[in-house]
C-alpha cells in the first residue's frame, strides 16, 4: 500500500501535482458537460505517475489523474470520483468557494507518497480489503493534514470493488467515516 504525507503548499509549486483541496487542475469541459457540478467540492487530485512505482499489484495505469469530488447532502458525503488519462489543461480558481462550513477547503496541501506496510490508521492509497479496495484512506489527525473532518476524530474511506478500480469504473464508489 501507499502512504501519504501532506504539507501545506508554499510558494511556487506545480498546481498539476497531487494535492488535497484548493484549486483543481482538471479538464475544463468537466465544468460544462456535467461531470462536476456546483454542489461538488474538490477533495483531491492524484497524479498516477507520482506513485505508480509503489503500486506493486499494477492496479492503476502509468499516467493520468484520479480526482475526488464530494457533495455534502443530508448530512453525508457523496463521492464523485473521475479519471482523466491526460495532463489537465485548466486550473479552476476558487472551486471550493462557498464550502467554508467544511473547514479550510481553499488552502492547497501537496502530497508526497511512500511505500508502507501499515494501514491501521494514517492516510493511505490502495489498501486491499479482499475483493474491495480502499482507494483512499484519509486520517485528518495525521501530521500536517487539513482540518477537514478533524472534529470527528474518525477516518474517512473511499472504497470500491477492486475489479471496478482496475477498469477505472468509479460507479460503485462509497465514502464512509468510521
Amino acid at each position: 500500500m501507499i502512504g501519504i504525507k501532506v504539507e501545506k503548499a508554499h510558494g511556487e509549486y506545480d498546481p498539476g501535482t497531487s494535492k488535497f483541496f484548493g484549486s483543481p487542475t482538471m479538464p475544463e469541459e468537466w465544468l460544462s458537460d456535467g461531470t462536476v457540478g456546483d454542489e461538488d467540492f474538490f477533495f483531491c487530485q492524484l497524479r498516477l505517475s507520482e506513485f505508480k512505482s509503489y503500486d506493486k499489484e499494477g492496479v492503476l495505469p502509468q499516467k493520468g489523474f484520479i480526482y475526488v469530488f464530494l457533495t455534502f447532502e443530508d448530512g453525508r458525503f457523496i463521492p464523485n470520483v473521475r479519471y482523466a488519462p491526460n495532463e489537465p489543461d485548466t486550473l479552476i480558481d476558487d472551486f471550493n468557494a462557498g464550502f467554508d462550513f467544511l473547514g479550510d477547503t481553499d488552502t492547497e496541501y501537496s502530497i508526497d507518497f511512500f511505500d508502507t506496510a501499515s494501514a491501521e490508521d494514517g492516510t493511505r492509497l490502495l489498501v486491499s480489503d479482499g475483493d474491495k479496495t480502499i482507494l483512499l484512506q484519509y486520517d485528518p489527525l495525521d501530521d500536517n493534514m487539513p482540518s477537514f473532518l478533524a472534529d470527528t476524530e474518525k477516518i474517512a474511506y473511499i472504497t470500491m470493488d477492486t475489479a471496478s478500480l482496475k477498469s477505472l469504473d468509479f460507479s460503485d464508489v462509497e465514502f464512509t467515516i468510521a
